[in-house]
């Protein structure tokens, strides 16, 4: 997609020298020592412990080396210089960036389409939901691994592209003010949207009008794009998100019939309405109207973008599986096992629990089957007790009496709960009594923050 003559009039070259490959032969990239194929170039990332300039001997076979220049790199290149081409630069991370972006402005100009996702809660789903739909009508997708959805990862993204990519699925990520900009600059997408807003990275945001504020901003850059292409989707249901007004090329949706797209979720199902037709949307892997509210999105989001036919489309909602540790049933113990390990909010947490209850009692069970185990959810700033404390006043509100919670909050959840809990230090402890305590539960949630590793719990031992 893009070649070494236009990279080497990116800014920021230094120095080029070696055995130069064709000028205009679109290169492949990597960044990664341990999984670079023999003809991709490799952009060396150093970290603190990490010096990549170190393993040259394990890039056999690779035409183009991007370098931080400096003293010990240098002489590490020009060793090695007759068996690649080096560019050093003045940084490598700054560089992957604008590399990116030339990246994406070439991809867009070529007709490619590009498809931001931002949002407080339900954009990783947002995301794989989408790519799964669009992958199934059209292979020459790509998409935000795991959650590479940084300053570094959403270049990581990009430069998966090549010349036979049609559709690119970016996750943007943001816990500080202003993120959500440098992505949004960087990647140029010329289709976005922006899920929900939520209290999530209080610790920086403060409070959710702030949240609205960062997240939010996909909205103006779609506005201001040239592209006559754009496409951005507003969620109507969001008392902030509902502010955006439209604009050519924008479409509403919610559960009103007022909306462009009607997506009316439940706990086990979705209705979509688009373009005066109805499609009804069932999928057994999926739990809680958050969910179903997720993949009626994407399937809409799938059709707009590709107007592939309804029935290819339908029956890939069908096959999605939730990826590993988000919203994922496990078969453990003879239990039926809900993990969401990988981040909670408070929003998220409500919901999820919601969706988990309704598929308890839609399996004809009584609430005293089922248990919860919550750890910490992180950055929330000063009102994290608090925020604990009201989840935990949450679940008894639910109906739930067998809850035992993990963390640094684990105190501030029980006191919520008026003292029915139990409580950890960490999931290790618990684990150590897990056989006891889970002995008569069919149905077990779990779901934290990613920094208590909570997925060690359903470890089989």
């Amino acid at each position: 997609m893009i070649t070494l003559n236009q990279i080497l009039a990116l800014p920021g070259v230094l120095e080029a020298f070696g055995e130069a490959p064709s000028m205009n032969d679109p290169l492949i990239f990597s960044t990664d020592t341990r999984s670079i194929k023999a003809g991709q170039s490799f952009i060396a990332l150093d970290g603190e412990r990490f010096k990549p300039m170190e393993l040259l001997e394990q890039l056999a076979g690779c035409p183009v080396v991007i370098y931080n220049k400096n003293e010990s790199n240098d002489k590490l290149a020009r060793s090695a210089q007759e068996d690649h081409f080096f560019i050093g630069v003045k940084d490598t991370v700054t560089f992957l960036q604008d590399l990116g972006r030339a990246l994406a402005n070439i991809f867009v100009g070529s007709g490619g389409k590009l498809i931001a996702i931002s949002g407080s809660n339900g954009k990783t789903t947002t995301k794989e939901m989408l790519f799964h739909l669009l992958h199934s009508v059209d292979s020459e997708t790509v998409c935000t691994q795991k959650n590479n959805n940084n300053h570094i990862g959403v270049p990581l993204t990009l430069l998966q592209i090549n010349v036979r990519t049609r559709n690119c699925v970016l996750e943007l990520g943001s816990n500080h003010p202003g993120e959500i900009e440098v992505l949004c600059n960087i990647a140029h997408p010329n289709i976005g949207v922006t899920t929900n807003i939520g209290d999530t990275h209080l610790e920086f945001f403060q409070n959710k009008e702030n949240v609205f504020k960062e997240e939010g901003f996909l909205y103006y850059a779609l506005e201001r794009s040239l592209d006559p292409s754009r496409m951005f989707f507003i969620n109507n249901d969001d008392k902030f998100l509902s502010r955006f007004e439209k604009f050519k090329g924008a479409w509403t949706y919610g559960s009103s019939s007022e909306n462009d797209i009607v997506i009316d979720a439940s706990h086990d199902g979705v209705r979509v309405e688009l373009s005066e037709k109805r499609h009804e949307i069932k999928n057994p892997q999926i739990t809680g109207e958050h969910n179903f509210l997720n993949m009626g999105l994407a399937f809409a989001m799938a059709k707009l973008i590709t107007n592939s036919d309804d029935a290819a489309l339908l029956s890939a909602t069908k096959s999605f599986k939730p990826t590993a540790n988000r919203s994922q049933w496990l078969e453990v113990w003879g239990k039926s096992v809900f993990l969401d390990a990988y981040n909670a909010n408070p929003t998220s947490m409500k919901v999820a629990i919601r969706g988990f209850k309704e598929k308890v009692l839609a399996e004809g069970l009584a609430l005293e089957h089922a248990a919860l185990i919550l750890g910490d959810m992180n950055e929330l700033g000063d009102n994290a007790p608090q925020f604990h404390q009201e989840l935990g006043s949450f679940c008894k509100a639910e109906g739930f009496a067998n809850i035992f919670f993990i963390g640094r909050f684990a105190g501030s959840y029980n006191a919520g709960c008026d003292g029915l809990g139990l409580e950890f230090a960490s999931a290790a402890d618990l684990i150590e009594r897990r056989e006891e305590l889970l002995k008569n539960h069919k149905y077990v949630f779990i779901k934290g923050s990613r920094s208590l590793q909570l997925e060690s719990i359903t470890d089989i031992k």
